[in-house]
């Protein structure tokens, strides 16, 4: 029977084969040359013309993106491996696109039995994603499997482990810990990053030996001790020599490896210890990485002796990489092929050549995220655990702004100060404390420091120290009207306000300005007052069972700004409501409203700050619309920068929007 009669005639074939919905291509010889490829695979790789080229010279991305090894693998085995819902990026006519693909590879076999090319099937699954992101909303799959994965170790993993990681001056620090995906979940894993007194830190990796709740309760005890003797002692061989020695005598901590680096920002200057840990990787800024050289050290109370320390130096920008042993390690794979690979990913995440679209722009975080992401994919089987640190570039130098009291200028401070905020990678809900607590003690000064028409200066002054504590000084030269306990209106509201939403609010009076708060004692004036206020930064770690999916699109709601007909009127508020847009703002609710004569939902979702003179603007509105008895409901959701405001003041608020009216 002739090829015709089996498969049909060349052109109904081949017509067939390049107008199939499902991407499919064919490779031929050991550097995977392009023999076939159909109109839709071509579409997602974004090239007209592939047949001939190389696979690593056609599609260069794939190499980064851990496709071309699985490729390599089942040319060499011979045996079919089939992926399922991984995230690509490819370029499509020069703009970058997000795919999340299931895929085939297959092994074509010579006569001889031998394998002389591959055929490859994928099918595009990023609706099916993406439908089941919007259905799990803020709960993702990953943090659903991280609190069902055994409840005891989980709750003593998040009791244990550090919330965050400090944000400081001369450094960049993110980390991520994954949960194992075994039924049994690990939990002997910890990560730190701790400000000692000299201005270094001190970035730790750890892990106990074992797993479940004896592993997550040991791992708890060893890292309080380690960070007790880190942070009293200062030294680093010290503090290692104690832990090894407890080691020695408490069989739970014995063979329990870990790795200490004690970097300092300003000098670059690097001492660290392995401990029987993997070494420290560094990426450094022409985008090549080599791993430290292992001091020596066992792991800890196995007998090897005083514990050696190694010293180094990270040049500005350079990243250290620290990391556990189930990121490297698989079956059957030498150690040294799982960190190379970990080097060649964390190289090309460092430079965003990976996965670009939707990635953080903090390097440190890029890297950890998606060394974890890439390095995972096909499986671990330890708990895996990253911490990264940059020095920065350029460290976070003070901030100083003078300007005249009055109201217009607040947009000029907001936008300086969030400049300044932003080489810090704050969240969004840390960005819009400490917008409020300025934008609130700028607002009280150009309100009573003052008499009316006669504004003086204003000053602004903030500094992140070495231990990661922000502290902001607002000065004026004015003279101090104390306002009482917290009252009904604006008045007082603010100081209120500010020492709820950050640590704590000091207040100087004559013969103090803001540098003698915020460094000492400086030249003092005749009058002013000076109000201070402190918070600790840090950037959350994320804790998860597996590596979440990112995803770029935001799903929402969006009211116009017209006045719609209907049963409620519905208004959407964007940007600042402070001192200086809450009349305007006060002018739209009640035109809105009538007077309060109209129900309104208000969206209060895209407000980046919501001060005091806004907060009074809304009990106004709130009061006339109840004279009137007609509704009005805030929606503001859980996250966003108004919803904390809301709460503290009593403001009635929804996560909801209704689906018609107003109740």
């Amino acid at each position: 029977m002739s090829d015709a009669h089996r498969s049909g005639e060349a052109d109904v074939v081949r017509d067939a084969y390049e107008t199939l919905p499902v991407m499919l291509a064919a490779f031929a010889g050991p550097e995977q040359r392009f023999v076939a490829a159909n109109a839709a695979y071509r579409a997602m790789i974004g090239k007209p013309d592939l047949v001939g080229l190389p696979a690593r010279e056609a599609v260069p991305e794939a190499e980064g993106q851990q496709l071309l090894p699985i490729v390599d693998r089942v040319f060499a085995t011979g045996r079919v491996e089939s992926k399922r819902e991984w995230r690509l990026q490819f370029e499509q006519d020069g703009v970058p696109v997000e795919v999340f693909l299931d895929f085939n590879v297959y092994p074509v076999h010579g006569p001889d039995g031998t394998v002389t090319g591959l055929n490859v099937l994928c099918v595009d699954v990023t609706e099916r994603v993406r439908e089941r992101q919007a259905a799990e909303g803020r709960e993702t799959e990953a943090q659903r499997r991280y609190e069902a994965a055994r409840d005891v170790v989980v709750e003593l993993q998040q009791a244990l482990l550090p919330t965050g990681v400090p944000v400081l001056p001369g450094a960049d620090i993110a980390a991520r810990y994954l949960v194992a995906e075994q039924d049994q979940a690990a939990g002997g894993d910890w990560f730190d990053a701790v400000p000692l007194s000299d201005g270094s830190v001190a970035l730790v990796i750890g892990d106990v030996v074992g797993h479940g709740v004896a592993a997550s309760a040991a791992m708890g005890q060893l890292r309080a001790v380690l960070n007790d003797h880190l942070i009293t002692t200062g030294d680093l061989q010290l503090a290692l020599q104690h832990v090894d020695e407890l080691a020695t005598r408490t069989p739970a901590f014995r063979a329990s490896t870990v790795c200490v680096a004690v970097l300092d920002p300003a000098s670059g200057a690097l001492r660290y210890s392995t401990c029987g840990h993997p070494p420290p990787l560094v990426l450094r800024s022409d985008a090549s990485a080599r791993y430290l050289a292992a001091p020596g050290a066992g792991p800890l109370g196995t007998g090897s002796g005083p514990v050696p320390t190694s010293t180094d130096s990270l040049a500005p920008g350079e990243l250290l990489l620290l990391y556990s042993d189930g990121l490297v390690e698989r079956r059957g794979d030498p150690l040294d092929a799982g960190l190379d690979r970990l080097a060649r990913v964390a190289r090309d995440a460092a430079a965003n050549t990976v996965l670009p679209t939707g990635a953080p722009e903090s390097v440190a975080e890029r890297v950890g995220q998606q060394s974890v992401e890439l390095l995972t994919r096909e499986g671990f089987n330890d708990d895996v655990t990253v911490l990264t640190a940059q020095r920065r570039a350029v460290p976070i130098e003070e901030f100083h702004l003078k300007f005249p009291a009055e109201a217009s200028r607040l947009a000029e401070l907001r936008d300086a100060l969030l400049d300044w905020l932003r080489p810090l990678n704050l969240a969004d809900r840390e960005v819009a404390g400490i917008d409020l607590a300025v934008s609130e003690l700028v607002a009280n000064a150009i309100e009573h420091a003052y008499p009316p028409g006669q504004p003086g200066p204003v000053r602004v002054d903030a500094r992140l120290d070495a231990s990661g504590t922000l502290r902001l000084g607002v000065g004026d030269d004015g003279s101090w009207r104390d306002p009482g306990p917290t009252p009904a209106d604006t008045s007082g509201r603010g100081l209120w306000l500010t020492g709820a939403v950050l640590d704590d609010v000091h207040i100087e009076h004559v013969g103090t300005d803001t540098h003698a708060v915020l460094r000492g004692p400086t030249k003092n004036r005749a009058t002013g007052t000076v109000v201070t206020v402190r918070r600790r930064l840090a950037r959350p770690a994320q804790l998860a069972a597996r590596p979440a999916i990112s995803s770029t699109e935001r799903l929402g709601v969006d009211f116009s700004t017209s006045l719609d007909p209907g049963p409620a009127r519905m208004l959407r508020v964007t940007g600042p409501v402070d001192m200086a847009t809450a009349g305007e703002l006060a002018e739209d609710l009640s035109t809105a409203s009538r007077g309060g004569l109209h129900p309104l939902v208000l969206d209060l979702n895209a407000v980046t700050v919501l001060a005091s003179a806004g907060v009074k603007v809304l009990f106004a509105v709130r009061d006339q619309h109840a004279v009137h008895d007609q509704a009005l409901k805030i929606v503001a959701d859980d996250t966003s920068p108004a919803a904390n405001v809301l709460d503290l003041v009593g403001l009635e608020r929804t996560s909801n929007f209704p689906r018609s009216g107003c109740t």
